[in-house]
């Protein structure tokens, strides 16, 4: 079978993306790891909290381009920027860092995973069952006033100047160079999981362009694997790739063109290599080029390489040969995993891959539920709808409780709140009666089996608010009563799988 057909050959590519990305549950969890840190260091306990610190994340984690750790023993890289509301004149380098060094060493599970780092404070936090380690890099910052209104200035124990930089700005840039299909994608994603476009959070979108500087970080990460010393940065690889990027559809077009057209965009500013700064351009992301010649000429070298390794996979037979051609490229495993989701047969060492399904208990025992009949009166047939929507919330309260995500089939981590909406054709006036329900071995261990039913949170709104503290199966369902009393729709149960 010739898979010479583009439709194939990207069903090769985007699979490989696909699982060089970070899946969905480990990125929820960086997320709740990052707010988490946030929060503490912007609480209204903080030593900070009179400089207004504005707490984000930036690099690929803001861009969408982080991939799985090629070593096995490697761990994620979050950079978090804590910034504060001061003049450079006002404070040193070293009294900002040591600022929020000293408010991250005041909670005890922090200072006890906390390290510092040549330009920040490093949280490691450990590897879990299920869930891989994290290096979070707390970056201490002040605003550039020469670069408003996102500009910042960074500390450097072995610099003596403040060291400029603009992740937000950057971000925007990048997200610009795929705006159009950004918002095509982003629009079929909310489609897809009934949600409004505002509520799909901009990480769960993927573009071509961002699975292109995925693919080749791998492909660089291998390449590079025994000669670490003029291995390309990633700012310049991604800087690269979005100017090279023309909103192609197809990840096979993208990454083709991508790859021929990277080069263009290198300059020769009287002698000296220039990768400049979409958003500074002042800054050259190539200085070291200038000073080590060899890392550009590595840099060349390996361009083509891609070229040449993904032109040669569009002229493979077979789908099998194709995976094979990209073993070298992208590594063995990523193929392997590869293989499988597209049912190609071929032998492998992997050890079995555990899904988050698997992660979570099926649907426990419902002795203890409470029958609806014992409540109100149910009419025989419901004359009306009912529906439940759920989003996820870092905390509870939709305007400082920080939405997260909206909620799918997929499992969600403990620790965090879900928002119930319900969603009924009911002619007013009605009220709804929610029944909560735990199932699993954890909750029945805590004595916490629910089953019972409450009032809305806010009966104006017929929301209930509910915290994920027990690993297993559990769910909620809503009732909507009529002004006499009697429940005349039902929404059904919904689910939900805590891991």
């Amino acid at each position: 079978m010739l898979i010479n057909e583009r439709q194939k050959l990207a069903s090769i590519l985007q699979t490989s993306a696909d699982k060089l990305d970070i899946p969905d549950y480990v990125y929820e969890d960086a997320i709740l790891k990052y707010e988490d840190v946030g929060e503490h260091l912007a609480a209204d306990d903080s030593d900070l909290r009179d400089y207004k610190p504005q707490i984000y994340v930036q690099g690929s984690f803001r861009l969408g381009t982080v991939v799985h750790p090629y070593d096995r023993g490697d761990e994620y890289d979050i950079d978090l920027v804590c910034q504060l509301e001061m003049r450079k004149e006002s404070v040193t380098q070293k009294d900002l860092k040591a600022k929020v060094g000293d408010r991250l060493k005041k909670r005890e599970d922090l200072s006890k995973i906390l390290q510092p780092s040549r330009r920040c404070w490093t949280l490691d936090y450990p590897a879990e069952i299920g869930m891989p380690g994290f290096h979070m890099d707390v970056l201490p910052s002040i605003p550039n006033e020469e670069r408003k209104p996102t500009g910042i200035l960074l500390t450097d124990t072995e610099l003596t100047k403040w060291q400029k930089s603009n992740p937000v700005a950057y971000a925007e840039w990048f997200k610009k160079r795929m705006e159009v299909i950004f918002r095509v994608k982003k629009a079929a994603l909310a489609e897809a999981m009934l949600a409004s476009i505002e509520e799909v959070p901009d990480w769960r979108v993927k573009t071509p362009l961002q699975r292109c500087v995925q693919i080749l970080k791998r492909h660089r990460d291998i390449h590079f694997e025994k000669k670490p010393d003029v291995k390309p940065v990633s700012i310049i690889l991604t800087t690269l790739a979005a100017h090279a990027y023309q909103n192609e559809e197809d990840i096979f077009d993208a990454l083709t063109g991508i790859a021929k057209r990277m080069s263009n965009f290198i300059e020769n500013r009287k002698g000296l290599w220039w990768v400049q700064n979409p958003v500074d351009e002042g800054e050259n992301f190539a200085d070291k080029w200038n000073d080590y010649p060899d890392r550009r000429n590595a840099f060349m070298t390996w361009l083509q390489k891609v070229s040449v390794d993904f032109e040669n996979v569009s002229k493979a037979e077979t789908v099998a040969d194709g995976l094979i051609m990209l073993d070298e490229s992208l590594g063995r495993q990523t193929m392997d995993k590869v293989a499988t989701e597209l049912g190609v047969k071929r032998e492998s060492l992997l050890p079995a891959i555990v899904s988050t399904a698997s992660m979570v208990p099926a649907l426990g025992d419902e002795s203890h539920v409470l029958s609806p009949a014992t409540q109100f009166q149910l009419v025989p047939v419901p004359q009306y709808t009912a529906k439940i929507s759920a989003g996820v919330y870092f905390k509870k309260g939709s305007k400082k409780g920080r939405f997260l995500w909206p909620m799918s089939d997929k499992p969600v981590p403990k620790s965090v709140w879900l928002k119930f909406t319900l969603k009924t054709n009911v002619p007013e006036p009605y009220s709804s009666r929610w029944q909560v329900v735990n199932t699993g071995e954890e909750a029945m261990r805590d004595n916490q089996p629910r089953g019972d039913f409450y009032n809305a949170d806010n009966p104006d709104k017929h929301v209930r608010w509910e915290s994920t503290a027990y690993r297993g199966t559990h769910w909620v369902e809503a009732f909507v009563l009529n002004s006499a009393g009697v429940c005349v729709a039902r929404s059904g149960k919904f689910l939900v799988k805590v891991r």
